[in-house]
């Protein structure tokens, strides 16, 4: 009997170890997910796992990804799928415990299309939606956005995207409400000669989303603390600014392990607010 006890005793703390390894990156307020972008050569599923592995609840989720199994074979992640694939995707990532908090990065030519966009991240449960609209269309997706109850966060491809620059972010939000907000990709500010901590203190307090990252000379993906970017120096302009959002991990050119992604969440973990 005392053996069983034994045995028993060291089973829960395994357990519990295991259990205090899943949440340590999700103590605070911040949310520390995986763009699914970094897996685009996986399933949506497989992204999913893969997030769960590392530890993580949260994915924003890029569209046209195939979802893989249980789906039908070319089945895509996009606004037309049918309500049972829909309530099928809602019921996998909760089975996974990892919500799809943020959706995107989208761009659209008609208001009809932003509508079925955001009425489907509404139903598969965003909270968030990363975009590249028109600059003359943002009335009418902040108009969607109070529909909606979401939140929107204007992220930054390089040119030609038309948010390449901070200050035409910065320009394009003025006046808005505060449910609109800046998807901050540190390295695209980077790669187009921008100064990322420069431009995060310049949006103060309308970051919702910040695609942290570290880059090689080559403008690669490098392990957090490895390259050539200060991502403490972000982590702490965040924490000044009371950031409580969403941390996405985005590797553009991922070819590395999960290995890679563990050791940039534990810098996070070492370097995140208390």
């Amino acid at each position: 009997m005392r053996m069983r006890r034994i045995i028993l005793l060291a089973l829960c703390t395994v357990m519990l170890i295991g259990q205090a390894v899943h949440v340590k990156a999700q103590k605070t307020d911040w949310k520390v997910g995986v763009q699914t972008w970094t897996f685009h050569n996986n399933t949506l599923m497989e992204a999913v796992e893969k997030t769960r592995q590392l530890g993580l609840g949260y994915v924003e989720a890029f569209f046209f990804q195939e979802l893989g199994a249980p789906f039908p074979k070319e089945t895509y992640l996009n606004y037309d799928l049918s309500d049972d694939n829909c309530a099928l995707l809602r019921h996998e990532l909760k089975k996974r415990g990892v919500k799809p908090i943020a959706f995107g990065v989208a761009s659209y030519g008609t208001n009809e299309e932003w509508d079925k966009f955001f009425a489907f991240a509404h139903k598969i449960g965003a909270h968030i939606v990363t975009v590249e609209p028109e600059l003359s269309q943002l009335d009418y997706i902040e108009s969607l956005a109070e529909r909606y109850d979401m939140e929107v966060a204007i992220h930054n491809h390089p040119s030609p995207c038309i948010y390449a620059s901070a200050k035409v972010v910065k320009q394009a939000l003025e006046g808005r409400s505060a449910r609109m907000g800046v998807c901050a990709d540190i390295g695209h500010w980077k790669r187009v000669g921008e100064d990322p901590l420069k431009n995060l203190q310049m949006l103060s307090g309308r970051i919702k989303v910040a695609h942290l990252k570290d880059l090689t000379e080559k403008m690669e993906d490098a392990t957090w603390g490895t390259g050539i970017l200060p991502v403490k120096a972000f982590i702490d302009e965040l924490k000044r600014q009371g950031f409580d959002g969403l941390i996405s991990i985005e590797y553009d050119d991922f070819k590395s392990d999960l290995q890679d992604i563990r050791q940039s969440i534990e810098f996070l973990e070492k370097n995140m607010p208390k």
